[in-house]
C-alpha cells in the first residue's frame, strides 16, 4: 500500500466551505451526478461550520469534544452560547437544520414520494440557502 501521509496536511474550517463554494461553481461541468455534487456540497458545508464551532468553544468557551458531539455541540450553544438566549436558540436550530441536510445527503439514497408522510419530512433548503445560514454563524462567532 502507497503511504499517505502527504494527503494531510492541517486544514481550516474555512477552507472546507470555501472548497464546498468552488464545487458549486463548477459543478455543472464535472462528470459525476449532479446529486452527489449537490449531497457532497451539503456535507460539507455542515462540516465546515460544525468544526469551525467546535474549535472556538474549545478555544473560548473550554468546550470539552466527545463522544455523541453532533448532539451536544447545538445543544451546548442552546443552554450555554455566548449570545443572547434567543440568538443562541437560532444558532442551534440553524445548526440542526444543516444537520439534517448532511443526514438526508448521506443517508437516503432516494427522496421521498411526494405523497408519503416521509415527504413532509424531507428538508429541501437550497444550496444557496445553506451557505448563508453557514455564513452567518461564522460570521456571528467571528465578530464575538
Amino acid at each position: 500500500m502507497k503511504n499517505t501521509e502527504g494527503d494531510f496536511e492541517d486544514i481550516n474550517p474555512r477552507e472546507i466551505l470555501e472548497f464546498a463554494g468552488e464545487l458549486d461553481e463548477i459543478k455543472d461541468d464535472l462528470d459525476s451526478s449532479k446529486s452527489a455534487v449537490n449531497r457532497t456540497i451539503y456535507v460539507k458545508i455542515y462540516y465546515a461550520v460544525f468544526l469551525f464551532l467546535r474549535e472556538w468553544l474549545k478555544q473560548h468557551m473550554n468546550y470539552q469534544s466527545r463522544v455523541g458531539e453532533h448532539t451536544k455541540l447545538p445543544n451546548f450553544i442552546k443552554k450555554k452560547g455566548p449570545f443572547a438566549y434567543h440568538i443562541n436558540k437560532q444558532i442551534y436550530r440553524d445548526l440542526l437544520l444543516l444537520k439534517k441536510l448532511r443526514h438526508q445527503a448521506d443517508y437516503r439514497l432516494t427522496v421521498p414520494s411526494r405523497y408519503s408522510q416521509e415527504f413532509h419530512k424531507w428538508e429541501f433548503t437550497s444550496i444557496a440557502d445553506a451557505f448563508k445560514i453557514a455564513e452567518s454563524i461564522i460570521k456571528a462567532f467571528k465578530g464575538k
